[in-house]
């Protein structure tokens, strides 16, 4: 075992000592017989060359010493009975007793000592070796018959000077508390080291570059990343002054404090928080983490991807809503209201008119803002499948189901919203089971024997009629009233005249932004068509007609055909729609000869008044036709 105390010894007495009390209590030590100065060179090239805990001397030696190392130094001072020993012993040869006081440590008071002996003491101060021949020399000339010091060396000097030399000796007790105080000091620099240790690793494994500097301009620590950020090595700026070690810390120095800086520093671009360090007012420091931006672009895209995969984000806010309209300004005000709470709402709206925009600013504004948005057009899928994506499955539960199951997607938007859209093409069954899942707030999957608490706020949205759906028997009356507790119905695009060109301008500036074109204005022939027009699609189909715009414009305009062939385009789209419109009739519920009739007067509309176009459109001969129009029959209604 190697020795971890390093000792000074003024006298060989005192070598003994502490040899027989290290050697009782099991203590690997080395002792260097020297004092002051010649004692503080020795222990510093000692500590360099071994690894030492702690060095233990004396008096101003100690002092001596503290300058030139860094490990603790423990002090071996002499206790009062020690020194009312020598002062006992020196009187025999004198009543004038000079006294050579290390200036490191205070003055002793010797008022009651010389009440008890009866002797005058005087002290003399040193703070180094060459003082210390000196003041031996002052107190020659004072006329003092006697002296004592701490260390032989003062005794020759003493009696070279003419006078008695006396040697204040440690007793063994205050030897003994020395090296007992030693092992305090080692324990609690092992205890510390494995803290640091431990402390270090977990440092060295994060991913950022950590830099900790204190509050004299020293670094105190830099992990592995860091030095490979920054292009040095650590063993060459640990325990320095940042401004006497490397520019690149320098500039690090020179961040004002604040998070997400970006420097270019050693040809990388990186991200660098700098945060001081203060506890009770008091500064210790500051602590910088440094990231490449390019890591941070890879992870920011792997989170969104990730997140998008899953369905999990709301993009959008209600700053994202464009309009002027006053009708649009109250409804945004109350789905503002409505976002405070967590009562469910219901969305109504023509197709593209921006049901789902509304349903994630809802959530954006909300309490649950930090938790996933999870949406799901129910109409796209065949009610299996809904089923069992609402509400998840256990293993086995079906042919084909997943090994282990599969959470639905109430379960994965516990503590977040569930947008519901097109609410009203579900079947009878599954508007059974979202009945309990909203009334009881908890899951139970197909196949499954135990239910899953969830906190879900749901968002619904249809573009149908659920009061009509309730009386045809085609949706639940009471998952209706579920669901129709906070709702918002959103105007047509063709409503809002006001919004037309500024939504417009805003799908502009960004398809101009994603496909680099530099589009800024629409054209003028365009924009009295696009005040004019209906625009049966709503806002999808102008985000939809302005992308168009933006890819045929050539260097930041559109040529005249191609304005033409848009205008044609939307025309012609409008046109299939009304046609598509015409092919559909709504009757009343009634008997077969009333429905029957309500048809034929409904096609007779649409032939415009021909009998021969009439008989063709509902595939009969004119001679039944006739027959069916002079019926003396007028069927009751049945409603």
């Amino acid at each position: 075992m190697k020795p971890k105390i390093l000792v000074t010894s003024p006298y060989p007495q005192f070598t003994q000592l502490i040899t027989r009390v290290s050697q009782s209590k099991k203590l690997k030590i080395k002792t260097i017989e020297a004092v002051l100065e010649e004692a503080a060179e020795l222990v510093c090239e000692e500590v360099n060359n071994f690894e030492y805990e702690v060095v233990v001397s004396r008096g101003g030696t100690a002092a001596a010493i503290k300058k030139v190392v860094d490990i603790p130094v423990v002090t071996a001072e002499f206790n009062d009975f020690d020194l009312l020993r020598s002062l006992w012993e020196a009187r025999k040869f004198g009543d004038k007793i000079a006294y050579m006081a290390s200036a490191y440590r205070e003055l002793y008071e010797f008022d009651e000592l010389i009440e008890m002996i009866g002797v005058e003491v005087e002290q003399y101060t040193y703070r180094n070796s060459q003082e210390f021949s000196d003041k031996i020399r002052k107190a020659s000339q004072d006329q003092f018959k006697v002296l004592i010091s701490g260390a032989e060396w003062g005794q020759k000097l003493a009696e070279g000077a003419g006078m008695k030399g006396m040697v204040i000796y440690s007793s063994l007790r205050s030897v003994t508390q020395a090296l007992e105080r030693a092992e305090e000091v080692i324990a609690i620099r092992q205890r510390d080291k494995e803290h640091s240790r431990r402390l270090i690793t977990m440092i060295q494994a994060v991913n950022d570059g950590v830099v900790c500097i204190d509050a004299t301009s020293k670094v105190l620590f830099i992990n592995e990343m860091a030095e490979n950020l920054l292009g040095l090595k650590g063993s060459q700026v640990l325990g320095k002054v940042t401004q006497e070690t490397n520019k690149k810390l320098l500039e690090l120095m020179a961040l004002s404090s604040g998070p997400d800086q970006k420097c270019l520093i050693n040809g990388t671009d990186l991200v660098v928080n700098r945060a001081e360090v203060v506890d009770k007012k008091e500064y210790f420091g500051v602590v910088f983490t440094l990231q490449k931006i390019s890591q941070l672009q890879q992870l920011e895209q792997k989170i969104r991807k990730e997140s998008h995969r899953k369905g999990l984000i709301a993009r959008f806010t209600f700053d994202d809503i464009q309009t002027r309209e006053k009708i649009m300004l109250n409804i945004i005000e109350k789905a503002k209201n409505f976002s405070q709470v967590n009562s469910t709402v219901l969305i109504i709206g023509e197709s593209g008119s921006g049901k789902e925009l509304f349903a994630q600013s809802i959530h954006r504004a909300s309490a649950c803002a930090n938790g996933p948005f999870v949406a799901v057009n129910c109409a796209a899928l065949p009610e299996d499948l809904l089923e069992s994506e609402l509400f998840g499955f256990e293993e086995g539960a079906f042919t084909g189901a997943r090994k282990g199951g599969k959470p639905g997607l109430f379960e994965l938007a516990h503590g977040g919203t569930i947008f519901l859209d097109e609410i009203g093409s579900i079947s009878l069954n599954v508007q059974a089971r979202l009945l309990r899942v909203l009334q009881e707030r908890e899951v139970m999957r197909i196949g499954g024997e135990s239910v899953v608490p969830v906190n879900v706020r749901c968002i619904a949205a249809t573009n149908s009629d659920l009061q009509s759906l309730v009386r045809d028997g085609r949706f639940r009356r009471d998952l209706y009233f579920r669901l129709n507790v906070l709702k918002l119905e959103l105007p047509l695009l063709k409503d809002r005249p006001e919004d037309i060109l500024l939504i417009a301008e805003y799908f502009l500036a960004e398809f101009s932004r994603r496909f680099n074109k530099k589009v800024k204005e629409i054209p003028r022939d365009l924009l009295a068509w696009m005040k004019s027009y209906d625009w049966p699609g709503n806002i999808r189909e102008l985000q939809n007609f302005i992308e168009r715009l933006v890819i045929l414009a050539g260097k930041g305009t559109l040529n005249k055909k191609w304005i033409q062939q848009l205008i044609e385009e939307a025309d012609e789209g409008s046109v299939q729609e009304n046609r598509s419109n015409e092919n559909h009739v709504s009757i009343k519920i009634g008997t077969l000869e009333y429905m029957e009739k309500q048809l034929i007067d409904a096609a007779s509309e649409r032939a415009k008044g021909s009998r021969s176009d009439l008989a063709r459109m509902l595939g009969i001969s004119r001679t039944t036709l006739w027959k069916k129009l002079n019926s003396d029959n007028t069927p009751e209604e049945s409603l």
